[in-house]
């Protein structure tokens, strides 16, 4: 509730603040222009209604940062949320200005002021409020901007046309600034004629009394400021002094790091008060998902998670065991683990598939080597060889991607491809096979392509296995991969390994043959262990893949 209630807040002042400056681009036209739109775009905000709401959202706003600062247990923070927070403090004090010489001046001391009123004041009477006006604009905008950004990207829709909002938040205060300054050298012209001057401001019912009033009220409120900040500030010190006499909570990090942190404090304030990168688009608001943990040890400690943490988590489909960190906040020692890198960005908070956050599911898995490639190295300079080698995994790859799998690792001279992430194990089996011939096809195109570059045409071997794996995205955290590991992918594997061993380039399981539902029966079948694995199991050897019959094949993007 404080979330939402701190964005629409910002939201109204946003829609206020966008009045103002739609009236300062006509500011290149004439004051006229100015007072006419005025009572569509700023005269709303002056009756009862407009000002309850604009005080009452600004007063909102401007507490709930206040109490967001104060619950805060570091100022480590993003530089776009320094940035924001430092502008939404230095905003009040550019404010008082303006509020007083209008909004307080019109309700105590009866001015009616217009904008040829305006501009003479602020450029030729005081020009010192001109420059604070001028900074305000930029602050206020900058400040509202950043929010609405960290609120939006969060959206899919508004990632594929930020380009657009970038350069109409650019383009638009820079329009309302030209009119503004327009405005001003215009009335800083007209003041030549002191019966022009004379008649602004007897229309304005201006007295000389109003100026020190402006000022004396500015004062007051930058001085009653400055004390609620040392306030505000003085308290939090207090607030985590009293909690360091507490027993400081420890957090386990990847298994790897102890974290003390004072009881109150979220997982995302402990990794940041300790200088360990972690991932947070939306700075810690519980939008974003990018910040989820996986929580271990000390989890039935954790408060349940409120509405808008389980909003998140259902729309990412979170599995069990996974909380934003910026929402948990630990009472006794606590285990957790990223599962995002820290240069994670808005995309990565979208739904994705679950398992990326690590499942076990039913897939099958393809096993693919270079035979020969010692001998292909001989007599070759390294960058011939690595252009073969790249050529070889770019065919690979294509063959894989046409088919449906996934690219998941590679080493050396082979690779691992899954099959069956977005559909069921028998068309996941029936992919690979049909994988495995447009991998055979490809390397035959390639074969040709190289010509007289090769002694030998290139050679592969192929192992391919269907069963249940945990798959995931893993690895180090800047350059985790979405892999899988178990019982079922160490036996593709060894299939992979027995080709040479019978001298054929696809070796695939029995089980997964018949999950395709292939017949492949004119093909030799064998019994063979496994080393690592009790039992035997029935494989097909396959010694022309590129000629195998499919049925109703899956289709396979003829190459370029």
């Amino acid at each position: 509730m404080v979330a939402k209630l701190r964005l629409y807040s910002g939201l109204i002042l946003l829609v206020f603040v966008t009045g103002h400056l739609t009236n300062n681009i006509l500011g290149l036209h004439s004051f006229e222009a100015m007072d006419a739109a005025s009572e569509w775009t700023t005269h709303p905000w002056r009756t009862e209604v407009g000002m309850v709401l604009m005080i009452g959202a600004f007063l909102t706003h401007f507490f709930l940062v206040s109490w967001s600062l104060f619950r805060r247990q570091t100022m480590k923070m993003k530089t776009w949320e320094a940035v924001q927070n430092i502008f939404g403090l230095l905003i009040p004090v550019l404010l008082i200005g303006h509020f007083a010489g209008t909004k307080l001046l019109n309700k105590v001391m009866g001015l009616q002021n217009g904008y040829a009123f305006e501009m003479l004041a602020l450029f030729e009477f005081a020009p010192e409020f001109g420059t604070v006006q001028f900074l305000l604009v930029l602050l206020v905008w900058s400040h509202g901007c950043i929010g609405l950004h960290t609120w939006l990207r969060l959206k899919p829709g508004y990632l594929r046309l930020q380009t657009l909002p970038l350069a109409l938040a650019i383009l638009f205060p820079a329009v309302a600034l030209a009119g503004f300054f327009a405005a001003g050298f215009r009335a800083m012209a007209m003041a030549a004629d002191q019966a022009w001057v004379a008649e602004i401001l007897a229309r304005s019912k201006f007295t000389p009394e109003m100026f020190p009033f402006v000022i004396d009220t500015s004062t007051a409120f930058i001085v009653g400021y400055l004390v609620y900040l040392a306030l505000l500030f003085t308290a939090r010190w207090l607030r985590l002094a009293m909690a360091k006499r507490e027993r400081p909570l420890m957090i386990s990090y990847q298994g790897e790091r102890d974290l003390a942190a004072a009881p109150g404090a979220t997982v995302l304030e402990i990794l940041r008060a300790n200088n360990i990168p972690h991932a947070s688009v939306c700075g810690g608001r519980g939008r974003c998902s990018t910040c989820r943990v996986k929580v271990g040890r000390g989890s039935d400690w954790l408060a349940p998670a409120n509405d808008d943490e389980l909003k998140v988590l259902d729309r990412i489909s979170a599995p069990e065991g996974v909380r934003l960190a910026c929402q948990i906040r630990p009472r006794v020692d606590l285990e957790v683990a990223p599962l995002l890198p820290a240069s994670a960005v808005a995309q990565d908070g979208f739904h994705k598939p679950g398992y990326l956050a690590g499942q076990e599911v039913e897939v099958v898995i393809a096993f693919v080597d270079l035979r020969g490639s010692t001998g292909l190295s001989e007599g070759r300079l390294p960058y011939d060889f690595v252009f073969i080698l790249n050529q070889f995994f770019a065919a690979i790859d294509r063959a894989i991607n046409d088919t449906g799998g996934h690219y998941a690792q590679f080493n050396g001279d082979g690779l691992m491809a899954i099959y069956g992430l977005e559909c069921d194990v028998n068309e996941a089996a029936r992919q690979a096979l049909a994988g495995a011939k447009a991998m055979m096809q490809r390397i035959e195109e390639l074969n040709r392509h190289l010509g007289v570059e090769l002694k030998e045409p290139l050679a592969i071997g192929i192992g391919i296995h269907s069963g249940e794996a945990i798959v995931g995205s893993m690895g180090p955290p800047k350059h985790p991969i979405i892999s899988a590991i178990g019982d079922h992918v160490n036996v593709a594997a060894r299939l992979e390994a027995k080709c040479k061993e019978y001298g054929a380039p696809l070796i695939v399981s029995e089980v997964t043959v018949q999950r395709a539902g292939v017949n492949l029966d004119h093909y030799k079948s064998d019994t063979v262990d496994v080393r690592g694995r009790e039992g035997q199991i029935t494989i097909r050897i396959v010694d022309d893949p590129a000629t195998m019959d499919l049925g109703e094949e899956v289709e396979v993007v003829a190459a370029e």
